[in-house]
């Protein structure tokens, strides 16, 4: 009845969650990578993380490129995950159990790059980035959720990731909107 499950709602508060994550990361690594600090926690970015993980329980999944792109100015001295060091493997695995890092793309541009994607294509960036992420973070660093770069993903794409086993898969369908 209403009253008994009004009751029970009482008793037992349902447990407020969200889910919370930032697309289009490789800056951080790349920033490691080139400055090595003795912490990873010393990268400003990672270290308010962390502060808002200790002081709100914050629970984060950073979704990853493999490499960077031309288009931030760093076609020079390109930078890709297989450059990221391992220094900072411990620290990784001790926060495993509130920040993972996930399947976004293998890079920037182009727009929309699994619109038409082959499951080879998906399979083999997921193999990439989840290769890279646990010879530096260490195991049970990724995450099995993902969020494609700018949201659509193919058939093709959705049956590899499946394969590769990811649980949860958030897309877009439909019409495209241009926005500013």
């Amino acid at each position: 009845t209403i009253t008994n499950y009004s009751l029970m709602r009482k008793r037992n508060p349902p447990k407020k969650m969200a889910a919370f994550y930032i697309d289009d990361v490789i800056f951080v690594f790349r920033d490691l990578a080139r400055e090595k600090p003795k912490s990873c926690w010393d990268h400003r970015f990672l270290g308010h993380l962390r502060e808002a993980h200790e002081r709100y329980g914050l629970k984060v999944q950073l979704n990853i490129f493999y490499k960077d792109c031309f288009y931030y100015g760093v076609r020079a001295a390109a930078f890709s995950l297989k450059d990221m060091p391992d220094a900072w493997k411990d620290e990784f695995q001790s926060a495993k159990d509130w920040l993972k890092f996930g399947f976004h793309s293998y890079e920037e541009y182009p727009d929309y790059p699994w619109l038409n994607a082959s499951y080879e294509d998906v399979k083999t960036c997921w193999e990439l980035l989840t290769g890279e992420v646990e010879r530096f973070a260490g195991p049970g660093m990724f995450a099995k959720a993902v969020t494609p770069h700018w949201g659509p993903m193919s058939k093709e794409g959705c049956v590899a990731l499946r394969d590769c086993g990811v649980r949860v898969l958030w897309t877009s369908r439909g019409r495209r909107w241009e926005y500013d």
